[in-house]
């Protein structure tokens, strides 16, 4: 009895733990159904999703609804799950869908082997995406272009991934820019050239290695050392090498030839670059004293209006066209109390002051520049005359003051500092440098092809070590002929790495600005000047070959003031009291209350018809006024 008792009371433990373990069983069992049913609905879905997004016919719920089920999750789940099906749908194999489409066989446009940096691609429309984004380039015209993106993650891809990722209809698929540009956090942009002439068959290479914001240029042409210079042409059979950027593949003249150390180094004759630090040796010795000067010269005059100088430099050889500028300023009744005079010589600066404008002549740095006329663009007269163009500025900018830069070969119809000034119109104001469209498409000028005779700049850290740079490439503007063409490409530079905002106004989108490309070509341009119906605040009669044609251009314009009696600075002594140079005291006798008109070219814009006159280019056989 007692036996069978205990033997009973060992046997309770074990039922109760079989009915634990039962229970146990029984709630996997229904925890595991219920995971597998929401496996699969997650699964059914899934592919639901999947395929109404390679369809492109339901929406994001239809296709969570495909499969059967609905489930309610959170957003920040939905999230994780829509981000992991456009993971999934990038990594689709190649072989194609249900409902074909795609790039001819549904396959992808990249292989797995450049996921890494391009995921997929899209086309915008050119002009819409120049439209929404300031990139501060003039606009090429070119009707119906197409601009590229390409996607280097699955998170950078369009909602329309699938789109993206393997094209339509055979071809790279166009969306509008708002949605191509929907998910990319950073935009990296390269500007290539049109091909809308015949050119040399080039490649654009796309690298995954080190990120670089450079391009490398390479050419079928030879080597330079010991290469007759008639000799260095693109020869097809010759292998690619390494050259400079700016290396024309016509000819294999590289527009960035370095300036020699040593002109004869066995007779110690100093190049471009030994000259060069004999200047940067005056600059640094001296630029103290010069901004303390400049400090009180500014003070005294009062010549800082909205903290901005206007900036002009000049030589006796270009004194009329400083003495038209202030004689046209002073009959439209214009303020140029701001405007300061760098000149480079006595007699342009005895002349600036009898004009009445503030004038400082750095002597040191500036007097060793020669005093005569260009003869024509790039001469060495005109190259030494760039040293001066680059201090006045770095100057005045120095000591915090805006600056707004113009050649003497400049009228003006309104105050430009008006528009610079309108704090309204915030499409500028967020530019630190803004610039006149010079016109030129070539190489050595693009993409911005920046007018350096005239532009305004903001006194910033960015644009003070902007001309600092220049200053220190003085040596290669000497060498190149051109202050423009190393502004240009420093302004590329410190675009990139620095983040200087800078801003070319295109020459046919806005008529604020108008220069030589469009007296000499744009003449529907001229025309809206001559008939009052232009926004123009300016004329720089830039492109023109030397300061006789641009008196001639400007006289039959009508924008001509200075008296014949003050043309040539040798007339202009005469007119000066015992040699004494009055504040001012030229303008009643060197500027004309009305403008000076004569007809020149009838195959030049003019403010009156000119057709008994001569052509200045009687191969182009075309009049201005018909």
């Amino acid at each position: 009895m007692f036996t069978r008792q205990r033997n009973a009371g060992r046997r309770q433990p074990g039922n109760a733990a079989q009915k634990r373990m039962g229970t146990k069983l029984a709630a996997f069992r229904r925890l595991f159904t219920l995971a597998t049913l929401l496996k699969i609905c997650a699964i059914s879905a899934y592919l639901g999703y999947r395929n109404a997004v390679a369809n492109e016919s339901e929406s994001r719920n239809a296709a969570a609804g495909g499969g059967g089920c609905t489930v309610d999750i959170s957003p920040a789940l939905q999230r994780q799950i829509d981000a992991r099906v456009k993971e999934e749908l990038v990594r689709r194999p190649t072989g194609g869908h249900a409902g074909g489409g795609g790039n001819g066989g549904g396959g992808k446009l990249f292989p797995d082997s450049a996921k890494d940096y391009a995921q997929g691609a899209v086309r915008v429309a050119r002009d819409e995406l120049m439209e929404r984004y300031d990139f501060g380039v003039p606009i090429k015209e070119a009707a119906g272009i197409d601009a590229v993106i390409l996607y280097n993650h699955h998170r950078s891809l369009p909602s329309n991934s699938h789109a993206a990722t393997h094209g339509e209809a055979g071809e790279l698929a166009k969306l509008s820019v708002p949605d191509a540009m929907a998910n990319c956090d950073t935009m990296n942009v390269v500007f290539t050239a049109l091909q809308d002439r015949p050119q040399v068959p080039e490649c654009q290479l796309l690298i995954p290695s080190f990120e670089s914001y450079h391009i490398n240029r390479w050419l079928r042409i030879p080597k330079f050392d010991k290469t007759n210079r008639k000799e260095r042409q693109l020869n097809h059979a010759l292998p690619l090498r390494h050259h400079g950027r700016i290396t024309l593949p016509k000819n294999g003249i590289d527009e960035f030839d370095l300036p020699p150390l040593w002109d004869n180094m066995k007779k110690k004759e100093k190049g471009f670059l030994m000259k060069h630090f004999d200047a940067l040796k005056i600059f640094l010795e001296n630029v103290d004293d010069v901004l303390k000067d400049l400090e009180a010269l500014l003070k005294k005059r009062n010549a800082v209006r909205d903290n901005t100088v206007v900036v002009m430099t000049v030589n006796s050889g270009q004194s009329e066209l400083l003495s038209n500028f202030v004689c046209n300023a002073k009959s439209r009744g214009l303020d140029i109390s701001n405007v300061l005079v760098f000149p480079t010589d006595e007699e342009s600066h005895n002349l600036a002051q009898g004009l009445g404008l503030a004038t400082y002549f750095d002597a040191k740095s500036l007097g060793v520049l020669p005093s005569g006329e260009a003869k024509m663009y790039g001469d060495p007269i005109f190259a030494s005359m760039m040293y001066a163009k680059v201090l006045c500025v770095l100057y005045v900018s120095l000591l915090g003051h805006d600056v707004l830069f113009q050649d003497v070969d400049v009228v003006w119809f309104k105050d430009p500092l008006e528009y610079f000034h309108d704090t309204s119109n915030k499409d500028i104001q967020q530019f630190d440098i803004l610039f006149q469209h010079d016109g030129s498409a070539q190489p050595r000028y693009n993409p911005l092809s920046a007018n350096s005779g005239f532009y305004y700049v903001r006194a910033n850290k960015k644009s003070q070590y902007l001309f600092t740079s220049l200053l220190y490439h003085g040596a290669v503007v000497r060498k190149s002929k051109s202050h423009q063409q190393v502004l240009v490409q420093l302004l590329n530079e410190h675009s990139s790495l620095f983040g200087l905002k800078v801003k070319v106004f295109d020459k046919h989108t806005t008529d604020m600005f108008p220069g030589g490309y469009h007296y000499h070509l744009d003449w529907d341009a001229m025309r809206n000047i001559v008939d009052g119906k232009s926004n123009a605040f300016i004329l720089h009669m830039s492109w023109t070959e030397n300061k006789t044609n641009k008196l001639l251009f400007f006289r039959q314009m009508e924008e001509w003031y200075l008296k014949d009696q003050c043309i040539g600075y040798g007339e202009v002594l005469t007119l000066f009291d015992g040699g004494v140079v009055k504040d001012g005291g030229l303008i009643d006798k060197c500027c004309s209350a009305e403008a000076i008109f004569s007809c020149h070219f009838k195959d030049k814009p003019s403010k009156r018809p000119c057709p008994d006159s001569p052509r200045i280019d009687p191969h182009k056989q075309r009049t201005f006024w018909k």
